[in-house]
């Protein structure tokens, strides 16, 4: 299937009591080619041939000794005032994803590189690459493939396994991983780039405001028992664990008689839903915890809108996202993208970042203040607390680590 995107910038003017003409610039139009696979002339024409004029503009490249195809593609563009990037500056970047795996992260992490490119306004060479899975023989070829057309810079959103096969194989390609933490590999490499967050540091973080009663709820993902384990690896004293089966969704056999629950610090390990409803319990069975707590996992906008506030009055939240480029937002939005609350958006706009004012272009400024040392970037830690319509930063615990 042939991908690509056309992004449409329409400046809606407002003439009320007013006679003067906007000075606005025309809206403009832009055509991105994400398709992987060459598209040679007979491609070309066969796509004029059958009307499709936007997959021809798309994949459209100046062919030798065709002067057709080159006049087709100008009156095209001017048809369509077709936006031409800045060609004093090239950007080669290639995006690696096991889509079998991480699916529904492919369109977002894609949408995030795109975003920060149109942003910067540069001619780029942009190309997603799958190897569906993340077995070591698919990765390898892929590999392969990316270094054949020419790319040298990478941005792999793959989970801990698929990273690991990545190490083991010799490359000289510099990769970013916004998906992984440092210290979840067990290699380290020169050019792997880490960017995902810290849960372990953000469990310290969180600890610091409890009492000496742990209650630990979490469901049986991998990442539900790790934070369940950086908690138990703490000095305080859980009192009660309870790990929820997937599809249980009624938690009254545990929670309404529970009274280890009452005047006790409660880790929700739990995905959103999980979470909203466990909330929502506590407070109809009457049960009064002495806080609730949880990761980046439910730093989430929606968490607003499936709990009462009397729900998550005292809930505390830990958060590694921090401020992004206004324009950059904005142009995110446009592609119905977001990397004020999505963390794998936002590590993978940092990556992009880095990528591109260290290799590309070396004058321009970072959009992101976090640094990157030894490889790995470095996020602030803020606790935030849900309130009636927001998140509120407590800001005696905004401490860069």
């Amino acid at each position: 299937m042939r991908l690509f995107l056309t992004f449409i910038f329409i400046v809606v003017v407002s003439v009320a009591k007013s006679l003067y003409l906007s000075t606005l610039p025309l809206p403009k139009t832009t055509i991105i080619n994400l398709n992987i696979e060459e598209c040679d002339a007979q491609c070309l024409e066969e796509y004029l041939k059958n009307g499709e004029v936007f997959s021809f503009l798309s994949n459209y490249k100046q062919m030798p000794n065709d002067t057709n195809l080159t006049k087709e593609y100008e009156t095209l563009r001017i048809k369509f005032n077709i936006y031409k990037f800045n060609q004093t500056k090239t950007i080669k970047i290639a995006l690696m994803v096991p889509k079998d795996i991480i699916g529904r992260y492919t369109i977002s992490t894609t949408n995030s590189i795109l975003s920060y490119l149109l942003k910067k306004k540069v001619n780029f060479d942009f190309e997603l690459f799958n190897s569906n899975d993340e077995k070591i023989e698919n990765i390898k070829n892929c590999i392969e493939k990316i270094e054949s057309n020419g790319f040298n810079f990478v941005i792999a959103p793959y989970t801990s396994e698929g990273v690991n096969n990545l190490l083991s194989i010799d490359t000289n390609l510099i990769f970013y991983i916004p998906t992984i933490n440092k210290n979840e590999v067990s290699t380290q490499k020169t050019n792997f780039i880490f960017g995902g967050i810290d849960y372990k540091k953000q469990i310290e973080k969180l600890l610091m405001l409890t009492n000496n009663k742990i209650v630990i709820f979490a469901d049986e993902s991998n990442m539900g028992y790790k934070l369940s384990s950086y908690i138990e690896n703490s000095n305080k004293q859980i009192v009660y664990k309870k790990i929820i089966p997937q599809k249980l969704t009624k938690f009254r056999s545990f929670i309404k008689y529970n009274r280890k629950l009452n005047d006790s610090s409660v880790f929700l390990n739990t995905p959103l839903i999980k979470t909203s409803l466990l909330a929502s319990q506590f407070r109809f069975y009457k049960i009064k915890p002495y806080a609730l707590f949880s990761t980046q996992i439910n730093y989430n906008p929606l968490l607003l809108n499936l709990t009462q506030y009397g729900d998550r009055k005292n809930m505390y939240i830990a958060n590694s996202i921090g401020d992004s480029n206004d324009k950059l937002v904005a142009i995110n939005k446009l592609l119905d993208n977001n990397i004020v609350f999505n963390w794998i958006n936002y590590s993978t706009s940092i990556g992009i970042d880095y990528i591109y004012t260290l290799y590309f272009d070396g004058n321009s400024k970072r959009l992101f203040n976090e640094n990157i040392i030894d490889n790995q970037v470095q996020y602030s830690i803020n606790i935030s607390k849900p309130t009636k319509s927001a998140f509120k930063s407590i800001t005696i615990f905004n401490q860069s680590d």
